[in-house]
């Protein structure tokens, strides 16, 4: 779920492309996953077979629960972002920014809504002075709704060295490995670094989304906000 821009899911708007983030950004989310459809269905030979035991006798046909057809599995999205789902953040504002106040503050996904061809997730900002944000998650390909169009908030593939813009900014996925938080360790996770000569980036990390946003304006002004609980 950036804020965005690399603002992201939700954050404030001065950042202008990036998720999410919701978070989503979000954003990316983003994302590359395991979908409904991942759930393996024993072959139908398989499951009408049945198996004989030591003694010749026929034994009970396995049953097959784990894997039946339509088991939710892990959403391994980059950014996650569906609605009720909620990332809280120990949010640090830097020199003047006064659409984020410190303290502890939650980024929600509120509601879905079709706007210009797109599912639209709009998402509270983790800012508190922020308002709202609109993503809208394709995989690991996070858009965000900005100046009246979708602006692309972070891209796939996610690989390091991948570069891409979302119009106003160019941005480039680095490797983050394994993060720790307060909300825990998480693998598989992914800086989106603005490319500039100050430190602007959201780090994602898979099946969570934006664990650390990091916003800067080329002044000092910003915020940085650390990921310390998710409700899912």
């Amino acid at each position: 779920m950036p804020t965005h821009s690399l603002s992201s899911l939700f954050g404030a708007a001065a950042f202008f492309a990036f998720a999410s983030v919701a978070c989503g950004g979000s954003t990316s989310a983003p994302l590359s996953q395991a979908t409904d459809d991942d759930a393996g269905t024993p072959a139908a030979t398989d499951a009408a077979s049945p198996t004989p035991s030591v003694d010749g006798a026929t034994l009970p046909t396995p049953t097959t629960i784990d894997a039946a057809p339509g088991k939710p599995q892990p959403d391994m999205r980059l950014d996650p972002i569906e609605v009720g789902r909620a990332w809280t953040y120990n949010v640090k504002v830097l020199g003047f920014y006064p659409s984020c106040e410190n303290g502890v503050h939650t980024a929600t996904a509120l509601s879905t809504s079709q706007k210009a061809g797109k599912t639209a997730h709009t998402v509270q900002s983790l800012c508190k002075n922020a308002g709202t944000y609109d993503y809208s998650v394709d995989n690991d390909r996070v858009y965000f709704h900005y100046l009246g169009a979708w602006r692309l908030s972070t891209d796939e593939p996610v690989q390091a060295g991948h570069k891409w813009s979302d119009d106003f900014y160019d941005y480039v996925w680095q490797d983050a490995g394994k993060v720790t938080v307060a909300a825990g360790t998480f693998d598989d996770c992914w800086k989106a670094k603005r490319d500039a000569a100050y430190e602007s980036s959201i780090t994602f990390c898979r099946g969570v989304g934006p664990v650390i946003w990091h916003y800067e304006d080329g002044l000092g002004n910003g915020y940085e906000a650390v990921l310390v609980s998710k409700n899912f």
